[in-house]
């Protein structure tokens, strides 16, 4: 068996723990990405996290009426979303509504995920990711990848 060597995937393989997802494809780092959460902390962790893995243009909306407005002024190429969004239509109600015109990868990421949820979420936005908060950066980068390779996620 001949193996070859590469400085650059050495470095990549130092840098990056084993099991770590791989880095995101820079092509995609430009994807418009749109964060729905109400809670301002909880949401510019997120969007920390998007920018920790390169990503250049990230929204935030606090609610289902922000999100929605939002993402008719720009389309977002991928969604993050809470479920629970305080008062008014929840985060499920808001990505179906903005998926309806233009079906775009989603990610929730909650505090509920339970079954009736998940069942919920299977029914008004077919293929969406669900994560469990607290969300860690490499959890939420699998989810990601495969959200905007469209793959199934699990």
């Amino acid at each position: 068996m001949i193996r070859s060597f590469s400085p650059q995937a050495a470095r990549d393989a130092a840098v990056r723990p084993r099991g770590a997802p791989p880095p995101v494809d820079p092509a995609l780092l430009g994807t418009p990405v749109l964060i729905i959460e109400d809670e301002a902390m909880i949401a510019w962790t997120l969007e920390s996290l998007f920018d920790d893995m390169g990503f250049t243009s990230v929204s935030l909306a606090p609610d289902a009426d922000a999100a929605i407005a939002a993402a008719r002024a720009d389309a977002p190429g991928l969604i993050v979303s809470d479920i629970n969004l305080g008062h008014g239509p929840d985060g499920v109600a808001a990505v179906a509504a903005i998926t309806a015109a233009a079906p775009t990868p989603t990610v929730f990421v909650t505090g509920y995920a339970c079954e009736d949820v998940r069942a919920r979420i299977a029914r008004a936005v077919p293929g969406a990711a669900v994560l469990r908060k607290p969300v860690q950066l490499d959890e939420l980068q699998r989810a990601v990848i495969d959200a905007l390779r469209g793959s199934t996620p699990h």
